[in-house]
């Protein structure tokens, strides 16, 4: 097969294949006899009819079409590996000549995109220096002490910050609908977890009461419920508040945090692990600005196939996602208050930003000449079996099905601290 690749504008390349006539001919012979397989002629056992009775029972632009499906994967395989072709999208494939004595065939690539780099050191974005306070450090505290606090029952009226204990039936226009309805359900008063007026109502109100609850359901609802106004028939069983642990030794020892066991070790890690925080946030923040600049001042020729390949891989992702929590995409987009059109351009925004960048930091890589050795490989795997106590052979079975992609990360790591240690 001989082929001829030519380069085109805006990330593409054009491959034409000329199947000789042997390869083709052989090609047509198996696809007929593929198909004969399954012809049955009277008088004869399936596929054993002569040929010239087998021929005339089959339409032979089956078998070219079959011949051209057979051909098509190994026509592939050498554009890739002979041709060194890197395609960022499925490709485009058009059959420009066929006769039984003749075929060609051309591929439409949307390749790797060419990348001319900006400046990407020396840059001035400003890395901020970050501080913790002590009353962060209160405040982290209080944290821990409510995360472990423990629900007592409450004899008096329900706050905001108790959790209440119900049944409720919801009604609009005095019918129950789907949905609407729960018993022994726990709400924390405040948590917002209902729709906007519904938890208030509940505040002031005793175990044994009954409440009604009137509430209008938001324009951004579904649309069986939006705007349309309800009532709940709630019924209180139980009003439990939170009861926080007093802050001492015996707390700080029941958290079991290894090397913590006392408040002041406590306090001291807290403050590590807010500092720690605080540090790799406003690394993102300077990362994202950064790349931001670097990708501005770069030139990218970037194939649209490749971003609505990306548009399209993260709706299917998406839609899966929102059908997980019981809710279909046009319930989902009513209640954001999106049409479709704006999701998606929401999505080819994200993914024109994200390629861009990917595409951008690879090139940096390659200019820089940042590789994954065996010799790190063999690194990361004592790192990660001494953090997790595991055999390196174990880690080296676990990680082997997404090797790639570990890979891939490690070298993004390697770009990444790159770009944050030559610039400021």
């Amino acid at each position: 097969m001989e082929r001829k690749v030519n380069k085109l504008e805006h990330g593409h390349v054009e491959v034409l294949v000329t199947v000789d006539e042997k390869t083709w001919k052989d090609a047509q012979d198996k696809a007929f006899n593929k198909l004969a397989e399954n012809v049955t002629i009277d008088g004869f056992r399936k596929g054993k009819a002569p040929k010239n009775l087998i021929r005339s029972k089959i339409d032979p632009m089956k078998v070219l079409d079959e011949a051209i499906n057979a051909l098509l994967p190994k026509m592939y395989q050498e554009i890739l590996e002979k041709d060194g072709v890197r395609p960022y999208a499925r490709p485009r494939v058009d059959v420009t000549k066929v006769s039984d004595t003749e075929l060609e065939v051309k591929f439409l690539l949307a390749v790797a995109p060419e990348v001319k780099l900006g400046k990407y050191k020396g840059l001035e974005i400003g890395k901020k220096a970050v501080k913790v306070t002590k009353k962060d450090v209160e405040e982290a505290l209080e944290k821990a002490l409510k995360d472990n606090a423990s629900l007592v029952l409450k004899e008096g009226e329900a706050a905001l910050g108790d959790t209440v204990v119900m049944d409720f039936v919801g009604k609009i226009g005095g019918e129950e609908f789907e949905g609407g309805s729960a018993q022994n359900h726990e709400l924390e008063l405040g948590s917002h977890q209902f729709i906007p007026g519904f938890e208030e109502q509940l505040v002031g109100h005793k175990a044994g009461e009954k409440v009604d609850v009137n509430v209008k359901f938001p324009e951004n609802y579904t649309e069986e419920l939006k705007g349309k106004d309800a009532t709940f028939e709630c019924t209180i069983h139980e009003v439990k508040e939170k009861k926080l642990p007093e802050l001492n030794d015996e707390f700080v020892k029941e958290l079991k945090i290894e090397g913590i066991s006392d408040v002041e070790a406590f306090r001291v890690r807290k403050e590590e692990d807010l500092k720690r925080a605080k540090e790799n946030e406003a690394r993102r923040e300077y990362m994202s600005k950064l790349i931001e600049a670097i990708v501005k001042d770069s030139k990218i020729d970037l194939a649209e196939e490749i971003v609505e390949s990306q548009v399209e891989s993260r709706r299917e992702d998406m839609v899966k996602r929102i059908e997980q929590s019981g809710l279909k995409l046009e319930q989902y987009l009513q209640i954001l208050g999106q049409t479709e059109e704006q999701f998606i351009a929401q999505l080819r925004e994200q993914a024109l930003k994200e390629t861009s960048e990917f595409v951008v930091l690879e090139e940096i890589g390659r200019a820089e000449k940042i590789e994954i050795t065996d010799a790190d490989l063999e690194f990361e795997y004592a790192k990660l079996a001494d953090q997790y106590k595991m055999k390196i052979e174990d880690v080296k079975k676990a990680l082997a099905q997404n090797l790639g992609e570990f890979k891939n990360n490690l070298k993004m790591q390697r770009i990444d601290d790159l770009l944050y240690n030559s610039n400021n």
